[in-house]
């Protein structure tokens, strides 16, 4: 049987040259970007809408074990302090419960019935953390956090409180890490 006669392959038709595409119009000499861009954050504006560089805040959190809201040797060295357990459970309150000044409003009274015990081991509680200078009494009823406690270490709220303080407090308040019996001997 006669096998049909193959045609060869043609040659595929040459392929049409594309034109170079147009730059756009708003960016002739980088002027016109900047401008361009400049209206939208107007636009922006005008809607209501805000732009920042600074992070999103994320909200006081403990994740894990690790206290992030504090100094990491402040943290490593909290032990040394002895402070008793209702004395950590009155810093706790304050770390949690502090605004953007470091102040907290309570009262013994309210903390005494809050933890179920008496005023006076409130008050002894408050000492202990005075005596540290962890926190002190600022006026009646308001007591500041220590700005090295209460805030992330180099944190922009840490920040802005140092400066308003001044040095004066900071050293008036300093935290010094106690010395525990084995490293004095060493």
């Amino acid at each position: 049987m006669a096998q049909p006669l193959r045609h060869s392959v043609q040659s595929p038709a040459k392929a049409a040259w594309l034109s170079p595409v147009p730059p756009p119009p708003d960016t002739v000499d980088g002027v016109e970007s900047a401008r361009q861009l400049l209206k939208k954050l107007e636009e922006l504006a005008r809607k209501g809408g805000t732009f920042s560089t600074n992070p999103e805040v994320k909200p006081y959190a403990f994740y894990g074990s690790q206290h992030m809201s504090t100094s990491q040797v402040l943290q490593d060295n909290l032990w040394k302090f002895r402070f008793s357990e209702m004395a950590r459970n009155v810093l706790d309150h304050m770390t949690a419960h502090h605004d953007d000044q470091a102040l907290v409003e309570m009262t013994q009274g309210s903390l005494a019935s809050k933890f179920g015990c008496s005023q006076a081991k409130i008050s002894r509680s408050i000492g202990q953390l005075s005596k540290h200078n962890f926190a002190w009494k600022e006026r009646r009823g308001v007591y500041r956090l220590h700005p090295l406690y209460s805030y992330r270490w180099g944190s922009v709220k840490q920040r802005r409180l140092l400066l308003q303080l001044g040095k004066e407090t900071l050293t008036t308040y300093e935290i010094v890490i106690p010395k525990v019996r084995n490293e004095a001997s060493r």
